[in-house]
Formats: structure tokens, C-alpha cells, sequence
């Protein structure tokens, strides 16, 4: 008889199973220890953003207990301030961003931040003062806006640029958002309190930009990329030290650096007109993205809330406001979660999809008083699902353009998306045509949703320059 053969004993495909997901768990909490400093890298304009969130919501009309809440509604001065400045701040970063150092830009509109609640705080019954200090905002967010989403794809690792783009915008400007739909909430206008709801926006603004300044003096690293453009190869080699852990130059390092300088040379060949023709299709396709996003929180989406919860609840400032802030803030926060791990596009995609499906759900159940809590139900599902589809619109924005023109192309899709937001402040609808509003936004979001499936491109682990060509065509099938 042949001896018996050893067989090797049986897997426990249960074991395997918690053996990969704690494998997996401990490299992603691994590879985000070791790369945490590109956060804080960003962190001034992340707290930056986290003000220009509650100033959206603000005047979006998500100020029901303020005293200039008529004036917003019927001033235009008051409409226009803090987007007009928001544009002028966009247009000049374009121009300094990749030339000059990116420390001063945070450190200034940290104090432009830390003035805009000052004034909230000082002086929150005169209209002049908080027109101002919307001013001083807005100008603050449109500085740091274009170079932080100019420079995070070229400061993170393409392990987490995803995650760490759609933090430092989206997941900012949505915290900010939920911030300012809390305290509008839960303020009672007869709170025998010395403090009124417009200094606690000025409390949470100050703290906001205290926290981005201090980020700045003492966190802030220049992009290596930058610094490369200026042919300063050792000091990107300095930059790319800080930007991760151990604080030495490795192996891994020099790969990266090497990366940069493939990318730098090559965007140094192309010609102007090239530059644009690359360009042009990444502009046109993050405009309708970031554009999407626009129409689903604005004065209109206020009035809808403000209309459906009226119908419902005698004391509508509590629970409806803080549950729609909540919900677009998880959305967010789940698609960041996913941006390098399922990728950009299916969760785009999927919260596009959907958002289009609750809005129509929405517009056909709105004004009929007996199905009024499951309208409400939907507005709060577009909300999750708006927050969910538009956060990796942050990663496109910093993956998809070429480096020559990137300021100047983040520059235009904010000073548009801005423009957009300015235009729907003054449109104040009744129950016909907000439900009409409701049906163009799930026509529009179903069309949109078709034409991603074959325009945007998934860029998850790819490297900046991989994905700047990845957007530069027109049709992208991969998922």
C-alpha cells in the first residue's frame, strides 16, 4: 500500500475572510498615519471652506433666525455680496497660484475669515456691517479655493488624493453647511440669551479662522510640483519629506519625485492651444457636475424644506433643518470613504442617479397635504444622495486639468458655479413651480446620469498625469 499522502488541513474561509478585512483596515490606517501631514498641509483652507459652507447655507435663506433675514431675501446688495467677492478672490488665485507661495494666500484669508465674524460678532443688527462681513468671506473662500484644489492632487499620494481632495472641499463645505442648519435649528428667538443667532455665525466663523491660521504659520508645505515648475528640485525633495512620515528622504521618496518631474516636463511640451484643446473637455464636463450640485441646494431647495415642514410640524425650525443637514453631510461623508476604494465614478454616478429619482418622487408628491411626510422623506433622500454625487467632483477638479492652465480652469468652473448660485438666490417660486422645479431637476439628473456613464472617467490609483489624459477625452468607458 502507498503511504497515505499529507493533505493540508482545511481553511476557514470565515478566518480568511477577518484575516483580509484586518490586513486591509490595518493598511489603510497605515498608509493614512504615514500620510497625514497632506492633510494638514491643506487644513487652512479646510477650515477656510468650513466658513464659506455656512456662508452658502446662509444665504441659500438657511438663516431663519437672523434679523436681515427679509433683507437677504429682497436686497440684492445683500444677495450679491458674498459671491461677488467670491468670483474677484477666484480670479486673482488663478493668477498667483503656481506662482507665488501659498503660505501668505492661507494666512490672508484666514484674517479675512477671522474679520468677516468679527463683524457678525460686533455689530450683528446693522445691515452695512454684515454686508461687509459677507464680503470679507467670500473674497476669503475664492482665494483659497483655487489653490487648494489646484495643489491637493500634487501634495497627496494617489493612494488617498481622492479621499484627501473631497475632504479638504466637499466634506469642508458640507460640515460647514450642517453647522449652520444646527444653529439655525435649535435657536429660539425667545431664549432670554444676551447673544443673537447672528453672533454665534461670528463666533463659529472666528473660531474657524483662528484654527485655519494657526494651520497655516506653523502646517503649511508648498506643492513639489510647484516648486519643480520654479526649477527648484531640492526644495520639493524638502517639501516631499514633510509630507509624509518617517521625516527622511526614502526610495519611495525619490519614486515620487521622479513622478513630478515626468509630469512637469511633459505639460512643459505642450503649447498654449494644445493646453486648451486638452482642457477643454475637462471644463465642460466638471461644469455640469459642480453645476448639478448648485441646483440641489439653494433659496429654492430652502422654500421647499421651509413649505413641505410648514405642513408638518408646528415648531419646523428643530428637527427637519438639522436631519437635512445631516443627511447631505453622511452622503458626503460615505463617498469619501469611497473615493479610492470603490472609485470616483460609481458613487458620482449612483448619487446622480438617484438624486434624479427622489427629485421627480418629490415634485409628484409636493402639495398634496396627505402625503406630505413622505415628501419630506424624499427632500432629505436627495439631499444624502446630492451630498453623494457631488463629492468626487473635488477629485476631478484636481486630477483633470492640465498643469499649465489647472488655476485657471478650477478658476472658471468656480467663478461660474458662483454666477449660478447668485442667479437662483433671487428666485423665490410658488407650490406650481417649485414642483416644476422639481421635475426639471429629475429630468436633468437623468440625463446627466446617461451621459456620465460614457463621459467621466474613473481615475482611482492612476497618476496626475494618467487622469489629466483620461479627461482629456471625450468619451471614458471604464469603470
Amino acid at each position: 500500500m502507498s503511504p497515505k499522502k499529507c493533505e493540508p488541513p482545511p481553511v476557514d474561509s470565515l478566518t480568511t475572510t477577518t484575516t483580509t478585512n484586518t490586513t486591509e483596515k490595518a493598511t489603510f490606517l497605515r498608509l493614512g498615519h504615514k500620510n497625514h501631514t497632506q492633510w494638514t498641509a491643506l487644513g487652512s483652507a479646510s477650515f477656510i471652506l468650513i466658513s464659506g459652507g455656512m456662508s452658502l447655507a446662509w444665504g441659500a435663506g438657511f438663516a431663519v433666525h437672523s434679523a436681515h433675514r427679509d433683507q437677504l431675501l429682497q436686497t440684492v446688495h445683500m444677495q450679491i455680496a458674498w459671491y461677488a467677492t467670491a468670483v474677484l478672490g477666484a480670479l486673482f488665485a488663478a493668477f498667483y497660484t503656481h506662482r507665488l507661495p501659498l503660505q501668505p494666500i492661507y494666512i490672508c484669508a484666514s484674517i479675512l475669515v477671522i474679520a468677516s465674524g468679527t463683524l457678525f460678532l460686533a455689530w450683528p443688527e446693522y445691515p452695512g456691517a454684515i454686508i461687509a462681513a459677507r464680503y470679507l468671506d467670500g473674497l476669503a473662500n475664492g482665494l483659497a479655493f483655487v489653490p487648494a484644489l489646484s495643489t491637493v492632487g500634487e501634495i497627496s499620494v494617489n493612494e488617498i488624493r481622492g479621499l484627501l481632495a473631497s475632504t479638504v472641499e466637499q466634506l469642508s463645505s458640507s460640515t460647514g453647511i450642517l453647522m449652520q442648519l444646527i444653529y439655525t435649528a435649535v435657536w429660539q428667538v425667545d431664549w432670554n440669551v444676551a447673544i443673537v443667532a447672528d453672533q454665534v455665525h461670528g463666533v463659529l466663523s472666528i473660531i474657524y479662522g483662528v484654527i485655519a491660521l494657526a494651520l497655516a504659520l506653523t502646517l503649511c508645505v508648498e506643492s513639489p510640483v510647484h516648486l519643480l515648475m520654479r526649477s527648484s528640485e531640492q526644495r520639493a525633495l524638502v517639501a516631499l519629506r514633510h509630507l509624509q512620515r518617517p521625516y527622511m528622504v526614502t526610495s519611495e521618496m525619490l519614486l515620487r519625485l521622479d513622478e513630478h518631474k515626468l509630469y512637469v516636463a511633459a505639460n512643459r511640451e505642450m503649447c498654449l492651444g494644445t493646453t486648451l484643446q486638452k482642457g477643454y473637455p475637462s471644463v465642460l464636463k466638471l461644469l455640469v457636475l459642480r453645476l448639478l450640485g448648485v441646483l440641489c441646494l439653494n433659496s429654492i431647495i430652502c422654500c421647499a424644506l421651509y413649505e413641505t415642514g410648514n405642513q408638518l410640524v408646528s415648531s419646523l425650525y428643530a428637527w427637519p433643518f438639522v436631519v437635512f443637514g445631516l443627511l447631505r453631510w453622511c452622503g458626503c461623508f460615505f463617498a469619501v470613504l469611497l473615493m479610492d476604494t470603490t472609485g470616483r465614478k460609481k458613487p458620482t454616478l449612483f448619487g446622480i442617479f438617484s438624486t434624479g429619482a427622489f427629485a421627480i418622487a418629490y415634485a409628484n408628491l409636493f402639495g398634496r397635504t396627505p402625503h406630505m411626510i413622505t415628501a419630506l422623506v424624499m427632500l432629505f433622500s436627495l439631499q444624502f444622495f446630492a451630498g453623494l454625487g457631488q463629492c468626487a467632483s473635488a477629485a476631478y477638479l484636481t486630477e483633470g486639468f492640465p498643469l499649465r492652465l489647472k488655476p485657471h480652469m478650477v478658476a472658471v468652473v468656480y467663478v461660474i458655479e458662483q454666477v449660478a448660485r447668485l442667479l437662483l438666490c433671487s428666485f423665490l417660486l410658488s407650490i406650481a413651480g417649485i414642483t416644476a422645479y422639481f421635475h426639471c431637476l429629475g429630468a436633468l439628473s437623468m440625463v446627466l446620469f446617461l451621459l456620465g456613464i460614457f463621459c467621466l472617467p474613473e481615475t482611482r490609483l492612476v497618476t496626475l498625469a494618467e487622469a489629466q489624459l483620461k479627461f482629456s477625452k471625450w468619451f471614458n468607458k471604464d469603470f
